[in-house]
């Protein structure tokens, strides 16, 4: 594989994914139908998509981000293949949704795809390796599950980091992916703790801009 078709990979992935809706919603349950045989990589990919975009989807991150808990705990577990109960199968995903979340990707694809490609694929396929990599899916799913600002949008990006090298086999880049997590942590660790002291509205407030301020970004 060239390197050229290793970087666009995963935006054909998914282009080539809604182009089998044909402009219909579908539901969690026919999306495990439809790409559960490729194995947790894309599934958690489009789960986590949403809430990782620069300005993310509302609403989705605690109904995705339990799905991503109990995905997590099966890889966990040693499956191979994912698993989702009854109970969410029938959650409707709207093609409107899946198709914003790809069309305003281009700034995280662009990030991921620059990276990643193939390689130490023996560390990517290892079995305890991946449990270990489920283990921080759980973690993060969760945070990113709180109704709380600043708990959704980093702890998606790096599910979305460790999505895309389970895809692409990337082992290097599941490691880098493995080192983000605590910084993301933090981020949701700290506006946790900032909501139960001074509510969430201070959060959004306070604590919001400072974060850019340390990141060099605009708080506006």
């Amino acid at each position: 594989m060239t390197d050229a078709a290793a970087h666009s990979r995963l935006s054909q992935e998914l282009n080539t994914f809604l182009e089998t809706l044909d402009g219909k919603d579908t539901t969690v349950g026919d999306l495990v139908d439809e790409i559960g045989d490729r194995g947790f990589g894309l599934l958690l990919l489009l789960l986590a998509l949403p809430a990782a975009l620069p300005v993310p989807a509302t609403g989705y991150g605690t109904p995705f981000g339990i799905v991503m808990i109990i995905l997590g705990s099966q890889m966990v577990a040693g499956r191979t293949a994912p698993w989702v109960p009854e109970s969410f199968k029938a959650r409707t995903l709207s093609h409107r949704l899946l198709s914003f979340s790809v069309r305003n990707a281009g700034l995280p694809l662009r990030a991921v795809e620059l990276f990643i490609r193939p390689r130490l694929s023996g560390l990517a396929r290892n079995p305890m390796f991946l449990r270990g990599i489920g283990g921080a899916i759980i973690l993060l799913a969760a945070m990113m599950s709180l109704p709380i600002p600043l708990t959704n949008t980093a702890p998606s990006f790096v599910i979305f980091m460790l999505a895309a090298g389970i895809l692409e086999e990337d082992g290097l880049f599941l490691l880098g992916g493995l080192l983000l997590a605590p910084v993301a942590a933090s981020i949701a660790g700290a506006a946790l703790y900032f909501a139960i002291l001074y509510g969430p509205e201070a959060v959004e407030s306070t604590l919001k801009p400072m974060i850019k301020g340390m990141l060099g970004m605009s708080a506006d």
